[in-house]
């Protein structure tokens, strides 16, 4: 009798599982954004034995990001550019994965990690070159995403990037500790075939 049971759910199992597959739906999305912003850079510069804290070092920045969203998470590939008078190229190439709390229709609050490569280049001054280092970096991002229309969201964002590095130009040496950023990007929103 233990056996005709045990056939009998397994049976009934495998005649069901084509309707269970049927009713479920991966929702998803391909995303496009086009992110601007103003970002602070935190370092020291030291000259011989002088250090001077350059903590007030703000620009504005301009990203492209590229990814795809479930109804909790989403991930991207992005590259930004920095308008930083000082470097001659201050940019990051990255990746980033985040947690959407859906609490309203309208609105979700996210939060992520993200990773990447940094490369900044130091101005030549007239008497020193230029000199450039590449350094990868780790960070969190949090920020609110309104549903502006059907696919269009509108997200408001800060993010911090943890650098790590130093580049010596002549004898000056620059100390690169973080940029963190407030941004707002504007994400069109793609179905998924």
């Amino acid at each position: 009798m233990n056996n005709n049971l045990q056939k009998a759910i397994l049976a009934a199992m495998i005649a069901t599982a084509p309707l269970a597959a049927s009713e479920y739906s991966f929702d998803s999305h391909s995303l496009f954004a086009i992110e601007g912003g103003v970002s602070n850079l935190s370092g020291d510069v030291s000259t011989g034995a002088t250090s001077n804290n350059v903590q007030e070092k703000k620009f504005g920045h301009v990203g492209l990001k590229l990814g795809a969203e479930t109804e909790d998470f989403r991930a991207f590939i992005d590259g930004r550019y920095y308008f930083a008078d000082e470097f001659s190229t201050l940019s990051t190439a990255g990746a980033s994965l985040q947690y959407k709390f859906n609490f309203t229709e309208p609105v979700n609050y996210f939060i992520g990690a993200n990773a990447g490569m940094a490369h900044m280049k130091i101005k030549a001054d007239g008497i020193n070159p230029s000199a450039s280092t590449t350094t990868s970096y780790i960070g969190a991002d949090t920020g609110f995403n309104f549903h502006a229309a059907q696919n269009i969201d509108l997200e408001l964002g800060l993010r911090y990037i943890h650098l790590n590095d130093e580049l010596t130009q002549a004898n000056t040496t620059y100390t690169f500790n973080s940029i963190t950023s407030a941004y707002a990007s504007v994400i069109f929103r793609f179905k998924m075939k």
